[in-house]
């Protein structure tokens, strides 16, 4: 399994960026040291996603920062990337592991204690866990999990957990006290004037 050697993963929302192009912004954010990047674009179809990835790629490439897509194994063969993230009614991760390979991440998003479990059995090289707080892009997934539930995962977790869900830099001390990995983060990020400055707070908070 590929080492998961980030703590903060930004997950895009090209409609959170207030008119900014996304590229634009995902670049102020590398620039300034973001780790990670989870390209998340349902909405876009297979070649708006596909020249999407490849002008991202161009920015996360030259600091060798992961690029993980949302789900599209065949966008991420295709273009080479660093990984791809799985709902949990993607492909099965053993079958995605076949196609992927041993170097390349696997994340998937969990929203409770059996789905972290099952993850964790199947070669998951991370997981997402939340929604931790309310947030208006996590609310069709249900109620708030919690700092208490996020606990019990990560003690039950062998893989990393990346709590995800309303977390902002005020709130990184309780998820790592929690036992999180790291954070997984939209709005603290993108809503931001400066991402560049959000990205640098969230490092900061995130250092051990």
């Amino acid at each position: 399994m590929p080492p998961v050697n980030f703590r903060l993963l930004l997950v895009t929302d090209r409609h959170r960026t207030r008119g900014r192009s996304l590229p634009s912004v995902l670049k102020q954010a590398v620039n300034a040291g973001l780790p990670a990047v989870q390209l998340r674009e349902r909405d876009l179809s297979t070649s708006e996603l596909l020249l999407l990835a490849q002008e991202i790629r161009s920015i996360t490439s030259r600091r060798a920062v992961p690029l993980i897509i949302n789900d599209r194994v065949d966008l991420m063969l295709a273009l080479n990337l660093d990984g791809v993230h799985l709902r949990a009614n993607s492909l099965p991760i053993s079958a995605v592991r076949r196609l992927a390979g041993a170097d390349r991440l696997i994340g998937i998003s969990t929203h409770s204690l059996a789905e972290v479990q099952e993850a964790n059995g199947e070669g998951a090289d991370y997981v997402l866990f939340g929604p931790i707080f309310d947030t208006p892009s996590k609310r069709q997934f249900g109620s708030p999990v919690g700092l208490e539930q996020l606990a019990e995962v990560c003690s039950r977790s062998a893989v990393p957990v990346f709590a995800i869900g309303g977390v902002t830099r005020a709130f990184v001390p309780d998820v790592l006290r929690a036992g999180a990995h790291g954070v997984a983060v939209i709005g603290s990020i993108l809503d931001r004037d400066d991402a560049a400055a959000a990205t640098r707070e969230l490092a900061d908070a995130l250092q051990p």
